[in-house]
């Protein structure tokens, strides 16, 4: 299986290196088990490494034709077993509407997939983003956390976009704060959110300012 461990340095290193062209070139497959028969517990794991990164490329592969009109940024994190995952942020600056429409997913070679949907609003000196909905599809990965953690390196890279299209910058991000109770407890979730540096008031209107 050394072969197979280098195609999974080399996979990781153009993720890491956000080499857009070699991830769009990229025509690798995933190898099921049956077709590798007799095989140790060691080699069993570097076939589920490989196949994790098979299909977090195809995902962002996809990811990015599907919105090649749009300004998409991309930001490399890891996940708490420490494979490497994509924060992306969509920019549909072309949306003539009352505001600008900006999606923040998280890409993974995993089934699961967490959206934060949001809404630019221009304001003199308060620009806000708003929160439509913020959803994971499984609970537990931690995922949501890991945009919120990250939240004012994105909107630092969402504001320079806006910079360039003469928009003010993002001042504060906002939302109403709803919980799917299959998914998270409303409890819980207001904790999450607290812990990141929302305020939330009575009404669970949330609010937190972007330094």
């Amino acid at each position: 299986m050394n072969s197979l461990d280098i195609k999974i340095d080399e996979i990781k290193s153009n993720l890491i290196k956000k080499n857009i062209k070699a991830i769009k070139k990229s025509k690798l497959k995933i190898i099921k088990n049956e077709e590798i028969k007799n095989i140790s517990q060691e080699e069993r794991n570097s076939l589920k490494e490989y196949n994790y990164y098979v299909k977090l490329l195809k995902k962002i592969k996809k990811y990015i034709n599907k919105n090649e009109n749009l300004i998409t940024i991309l930001n490399v994190e890891n996940d708490k077993a420490g494979k490497i995952i994509y924060v992306v942020v969509s920019i549909d600056i072309k949306e003539i509407n009352i505001g600008i429409p900006i999606n923040i997913q998280i890409i993974s070679g995993n089934t699961n997939n967490t959206y934060m949907d949001c809404t630019y609003y221009e304001k003199i000196d308060k620009s806000s983003l708003y929160i439509n909905y913020f959803k994971s599809i499984r609970p537990n990965q931690g995922y949501g956390r890991i945009i919120l953690k990250n939240l004012n390196n994105i909107i630092k890279g969402v504001n320079e976009t806006l910079q360039s299209y003469n928009y003010e910058d993002i001042k504060i991000v906002e939302g109403d704060l709803v919980a799917d109770k299959n998914i998270i407890s409303e409890k819980d979730l207001k904790k999450m959110y607290m812990r990141y540096g929302f305020e939330i008031d009575s009404k669970n209107n949330m609010k937190r300012k972007i330094q």
